[in-house]
């Protein structure tokens, strides 16, 4: 008698253009995966199996990046003091920084400041108490 051969669950396929969509706004894989009702595991193993989709949620990361880095420099050329120091210092930071941070090597040794220390100190012999006597 041959037995039917037991079947799992049916592979969740996800909507390739509604994750491109949220990922072009910014979501997190976490968050594209709950928005789309499955497990972060089964978005990235939709990830690793398709190709196409891998591609639509790339895509759409950097159609995201791509709006607000767009966005940022309209507003920067179009007046806006805040978006345009934000552009400078993330675009040229070697020049456009608040404060420049310098690194200073410092080293101790414990011998040289020991060393340091007995030649300060003042080697003191006491003087003797003079002792005098009142007249009465």
């Amino acid at each position: 008698m041959a037995t039917k051969k037991k079947r799992g669950r049916p592979r969740i396929k996800l909507d390739a253009a509604k994750t491109r969509e949220l990922a072009s706004r910014g979501l997190s894989q976490k968050q594209i995966s709950a928005m789309q009702g499955c497990s972060y595991h089964t978005l990235n193993r939709n990830r690793k199996r398709s190709k196409e989709f891998n591609e639509a949620y790339e895509k759409g990361v950097a159609e995201g990046l791509a709006n607000v880095t767009n966005s940022l420099y309209e507003n920067a050329m179009g007046g806006n003091v805040t978006a345009q120091i934000f552009y400078l210092k993330n675009r040229d930071d070697a020049r456009w920084r608040d404060r420049v941070e310098t690194t200073h090597d410092h080293q101790l040794s414990l011998s040289n400041v020991l060393d340091s220390a007995k030649k300060r100190v003042i080697d003191v012999t006491p003087e003797p108490i003079k002792i005098t006597k009142k007249n009465s």
